[in-house]
């Protein structure tokens, strides 16, 4: 039986370095696995990150391509508005109460009202100091000295929309009547 306790011995420290070696494979194999968990997950949140640019990247076009597109419709509308405005301009005393007229004004109120709530609001000319970035002088009265220039008469209505010109208001220019009067 020495023999077979002998051959059973070396069979249990086999058996036991086999179990050892099983152990530091599994504990290997373990700490790998880890590190491709902790990569995986690395790699989930650039991918998340990157997904939530992209989506707030998309909306931002899509409302810049909405702006344009309102922006082009709004260019063709204004000779129409202009059109409005020279038709309502030329009011005469008996046409106050005419009850056509009067609606006329309330429709382009309205109508004025409602682009304004989109963005588009009249440009303030008559009066003014003149203004490069939103007038455009088509006309100039002579002046002596260069007090400055303030706008005199408006040609043609500007406009800007979502506070960006739409197009400049086109303007007569020169110096401040009241202070031309005080020169002479």
């Amino acid at each position: 039986m020495t023999e077979q306790d002998d051959i059973m011995e070396e069979h249990m420290e086999e058996l036991e370095e086999e179990s050892e070696e099983t152990t530091c494979d599994c504990a290997e194999e373990l700490e790998q696995l880890e590190r491709e968990k902790a990569q995986l997950g690395q790699q989930l949140l650039r991918l998340k990150a990157d997904f939530d640019n992209y989506r707030r990247r998309t909306q931002t076009q899509m409302e810049e391509v909405t702006k344009n597109a309102n922006e082009h419709l709004l260019k063709d509308l204004l000779p129409v508005l202009d059109n409005f405005e020279r038709a309502l301009a030329t009011e005469h005393a008996d046409q106050k109460h005419n009850g056509f007229f009067q609606g006329m004004e309330m429709v382009y109120q309205g109508l004025m009202a409602a682009l304004a709530q989109h963005g588009l609001e009249r440009i303030a000319a008559k009066g003014e100091p003149f203004n490069p970035d939103l007038h455009e002088a088509v006309a100039m009265e002579a002046s002596e000295g260069d007090d400055g220039l303030f706008v005199l008469e408006e040609i043609q209505t500007g406009y800007l929309f979502n506070e960006k010109v739409l197009r400049y208001t086109k303007v007569l220019v020169g110096p401040k009547k009241e202070e031309a009067e005080c020169q002479k």
